[in-house]
């Protein structure tokens, strides 16, 4: 009986040990994971897909925070700086990154601007009168240079899921060969869903679309269409009486029948601009949003530009 206790009582020391060092392994894994933090969803997206498993990714702006005027904050800069690898979009879309950097130092960050290399669509700066010396009034509605809605074109969502690989096989070597297979396998399906949008998109007759705020520029190019927007590229962006009176003649004139809106802005003065006609609001969603709750369901990049398609062409 003693014998029997003893060989339990070593077959138990044993298993605990092998326990102890399985968890202080699975610890060690964990706190071995880089550390990405992204901005907002579409580069979010971008990182989540490419790194996997083998990053741990935060984003900065939640639910419906607006990246193009979002201030950041002293939390934002500790959660930055502690990260491996900061992702954002472009100076022209997350303007509060310049004072982020100032709050930081980014010489023990890496940083990727997943836009590099890529040439962008003008902005509407040029339509624009500005307050300060540096081209943003106070009401922080900002102008642009360039069209920061690059997402909004695959094949370009492409060329910045490329960047991204890139920065994450340059922060982590080791894990090259699952960056590598990731963005393969992400841009296979852009190239898919571009193709899609090519064949459906091309059987419109009329190829305007009348859109509540002007993001959906690198789409209405890829597909030779023409957007007309009631306000500018900044969602933020409120147009001119003369603009919106502008606008009214031209939906009668044009006999425009739907008009597309971002489900998650106001859309009061969508509505202003077709009281005077009898036009339907339809949703086109511009991804610069998506709640927590909808990635959950497992609404993602995909699935939003599928429904976007499905609006464009019903």
């Amino acid at each position: 009986m003693k014998k029997i206790s003893t060989q339990f009582f070593n077959l138990f020391s044993m298993l605990s040990i092998i326990l102890l060092l399985l968890g202080n392994s699975l610890v060690a894994s964990a706190q071995e994971k880089k550390q990405v933090m992204t901005t907002f969803y579409p580069v979010y997206y971008l990182a989540e897909r490419i790194g996997g498993d083998a990053i741990e990714i935060s984003m900065l702006l939640e639910g419906n925070q607006n990246a193009h005027d979002y201030e950041a904050s002293a939390k934002d800069a500790a959660r930055t700086q502690s990260s491996d690898l900061f992702i954002y979009q472009d100076d022209e879309m997350e303007y509060f990154v310049s004072s982020l950097f100032n709050l930081i130092d980014l010489d023990k960050v890496q940083v990727l601007e997943t836009t590099v290399g890529i040439e962008l669509l003008a902005g509407d700066a040029h339509d624009h009168d500005h307050d300060d010396e540096d081209g943003h009034d106070h009401d922080h509605d900002h102008s642009h240079d360039y069209d920061p809605h690059t997402w909004l074109d695959p094949m370009i969502y492409a060329q910045q899921a490329a960047n991204v690989r890139d920065a994450l096989i340059e922060l982590d070597s080791a894990n090259e060969a699952v960056y590598q297979a990731n963005a393969e396998a992400l841009i296979a399906e852009l190239e898919v869903l571009n193709q899609e949008f090519e064949e459906q998109l091309a059987q419109l007759d009329d190829r305007r679309i009348v859109v509540q705020h002007a993001a959906f520029g690198y789409l209405t190019h890829a597909y030779d269409l023409e957007q007309v927007a009631i306000a500018g590229i900044s969602s933020t962006q409120e147009p001119s009486a003369q603009a919106l009176a502008s606008m009214q003649d031209f939906i009668k004139s044009e006999q425009i029948s739907v008009v597309y809106v971002e489900p998650s802005l106001d859309q009061a003065i969508a509505n202003t601009v077709t009281s005077v006609s009898d036009v339907e609001l339809r949703p086109l969603r511009t991804l610069e949003t998506v709640s927590a709750d909808e990635m959950a369901e497992g609404i993602d990049y995909f699935s939003i530009m599928r429904d976007n398609l499905v609006e464009l062409t019903r």
